[in-house]
């Protein structure tokens, strides 16, 4: 499953001319907000080419993604780079990922007792409607992902529990599952709806707290899910709570949800 993400990163990536990142909205402001966010898309080669649907992945803190005039602390996730060379090589099928811009109300959305509901409910009634009405989309949650770090990896695993009519594939960087006294950790034990795929994972220093993503891989264990099946638990030794690590673990990431189908 594991790329050899080593001899990965040596390569150049500005040779291909592939898929790009496009904005497609400016300035737009969640119902309970007052804050404006950017909200870019990802489309791969050959999209306007063709009539194929495509798989969608929404991302949190997306200004982290591809843009490092944007991402925090110049660190990206070197996204477009990976899905352009991922798609290439067919390692993962051509997808459409959608980019949402955090705000400065970050810690209040992506947190699942204080506006993440309120949050997800935008994504799935605003923002998944009009990308589903401007771009080519495989609405299936089977072929829906939505994916994030930190708290943004929180919020994702709330989503799989809240909306696994929407999102049933999930991904979790570095979750944040100590908020509220490890709350995720006994929602998923006692969910009665799941997602159909679970990606979490966690370093070993700066931060992060392995343990935990452990505790969630043996509820998830319990709950039924497989490793290598329809989950996908990792620990990177020595790595930190940063873009540049999650950054490593993206192409595992994505071969795991979106496996290259002929």
């Amino acid at each position: 499953m594991k790329l050899l993400w080593l001899g990965f990163w040596l390569l150049s990536f500005q040779a291909i001319a592939q898929g790009h990142f496009q904005l497609f909205k400016h300035s737009v402001v969640a119902p309970y907000s007052t804050e404006v966010r950017d909200l870019y898309v990802y489309l791969p080669a050959g999209y306007k080419q063709g009539h194929a649907k495509y798989p969608v992945l929404y991302v949190h803190d997306g200004q982290n993604l591809f843009d490092p005039q944007r991402a925090f602390l110049g660190q990206t996730w070197n996204a477009l780079a990976t899905l352009n060379y991922l798609i290439e090589k067919k390692v993962i099928t051509p997808i459409i990922v959608v980019a949402i811009d955090n705000t400065s109300e970050r810690m209040d959305e992506y947190i699942p007792e204080n506006r993440g509901d309120e949050y997800l409910q935008y994504i799935v009634e605003t923002i998944k409607p009009q990308i589903d009405l401007a771009f080519r989309t495989e609405i299936n949650s089977k072929l829906t992902g939505i994916m994030g770090s930190s708290l943004g990896g929180l919020i994702s695993l709330h989503a799989g529990l809240k909306r696994p009519e929407t999102f049933g594939l999930v991904a979790a960087l570095s979750p944040s599952i100590w908020v509220n006294d490890r709350s995720i950790l006994s929602s998923y034990q006692y969910g009665s709806q799941l997602p159909r795929k679970i990606y979490i994972d966690s370093g070993t220093v700066g931060g992060e707290e392995p343990q935990n993503v452990v505790d969630l891989f043996h509820v998830l264990v319990k709950r039924g899910f497989r490793q290598g099946d329809n989950l996908y638990a990792d620990i990177q030794e020595g790595a930190a709570h940063e873009e540049k690590f999650w950054a490593m673990r993206l192409p595992t990431v994505l071969e795991f949800l979106f496996p290259y189908q002929p």
